[in-house]
């Protein structure tokens, strides 16, 4: 890992940062004990119908969404959001090991791949039908294609810079949001519909939903063996972060534009997720530390919806061109219809 990495992993969780975040935090962490409380008590059951504790968390969030502009939260629901969720997702390594990494064969990486490099393509050419610059569709096209809110804020550090470029950014950020957190209550339905296996439901979860949350989300709703599955084509997608963005780059110079300087860092918690896998690989994490990780990754995963939820302004979303937002639906709809069709083409070529 690289030592600047490792130096702003530190810097986060010094002290003076933790006392920003604490109010936030806590706020999330009090929207997930009420959603893990509801559930364990059985108030989500509805005789057939169960309402999971994640989507108890969003529809809290959403509601105390007013409280996420205020000074005192703003930096612990941001923190809750991205870096808590990010811890959980790592913790979910100890529930697996790397012979089931590669158990799904070929199909979680040919999905992974094919999701980001054509739906950043898709996103670059789908643009300029809307009537918006080539850089807008790869800046949603990799937010789309990658892993959300991260991808979106990579692309943006080497795109050229211009005047609307932090507004872009913006919007890019809270629509993808969005729109995942949509798929992930839906995708979920359509397990029968599609027919697929639970493998295929896994790919198909991971491969199309945005955000690293949302998959985790809509994951967990149809139980442990699915969310692994879904979480490993998803982190396929992330590992692809860095060349996605390098590519990008490469494409912005070649048309003779001047790339932005930043530098794109890898996924750390995708280091800390290949770790605990390999060491759970090995029998080193015990039965009873595996449940109590378990616990402590669903409980942040819930955590991280919850804050989610509180970023999610439909207001401000209703008030953004109709442009931007269709883009947004058709890059969705292009990566969901595409890895479907990459499940139902593959079956017979890798069976």
């Amino acid at each position: 890992m690289p030592s600047g990495v490792v130096v702003d992993v530190a810097r986060l969780w010094a002290p003076d940062n933790l006392r920003k975040v604490a109010a936030g935090t806590a706020v999330s962490a009090v929207i997930a004990a009420i959603a893990f409380t509801a559930d364990a008590r059985g108030w989500t059951h509805f005789g057939t119908v169960f309402v999971p504790p994640l989507i108890i968390a969003l529809a809290i969030g959403m509601a105390l969404q007013p409280l996420s502009a205020r000074p005192a939260l703003k930096a612990g629901i941001e923190f809750s959001g991205r870096t808590l969720l990010r811890v959980g997702v790592a913790l979910y390594g100890a529930r697996l090991t790397i012979g089931n990494l590669i158990d799904g064969g070929p199909l979680p990486v040919l999905i992974a791949l094919a999701a980001v490099a054509c739906t950043i393509a898709f996103g670059a050419v789908a643009a300029r039908a809307f009537g918006l610059s080539r850089n807008f569709g790869l800046l949603t096209g990799c937010a789309t294609g990658v892993c959300g809110a991260a991808a979106a804020m990579a692309t943006s550090a080497v795109l050229p810079k211009h005047e609307h470029s932090d507004r872009d950014l913006a919007f890019t950020v809270m629509g993808v949001n969005f729109i995942s957190t949509i798929t992930m209550v839906i995708y979920p339905t359509l397990h029968q519909t599609l027919g697929f296996s639970p493998l295929e439901m896994g790919a198909f979860l991971g491969g199309s939903i945005h955000d690293v949350a949302q998959v985790a989300g809509a994951g967990q709703t149809l139980g442990p063996t699915i969310l692994g599955d879904a979480i490993i084509t998803k982190l396929l997608r992330v590992a692809f972060l860095l060349p996605a963005v390098m590519g990008i780059a490469w494409w912005v110079a070649r048309s003779g534009e001047k790339a932005g300087e930043a530098r794109p860092t890898p996924p750390v918690f995708l280091f800390g997720f290949l770790a605990l896998a390999a060491l759970n690989s090995l029998g080193l994490v015990p039965a009873e530390v595996k449940a109590a990780i378990t616990q402590v990754s669903s409980f942040l995963i819930i955590l991280a919806i919850g804050a989610l939820g509180m970023k999610t302004s439909l207001l401000a979303l209703a008030r953004i061109g109709m442009a931007p937002v269709m883009l947004l639906v058709v890059e969705t709809i292009f990566i969901g219809a595409l890895v479907v069709g990459l499940v139902y083409g593959l079956r017979g070529v890798l069976t």
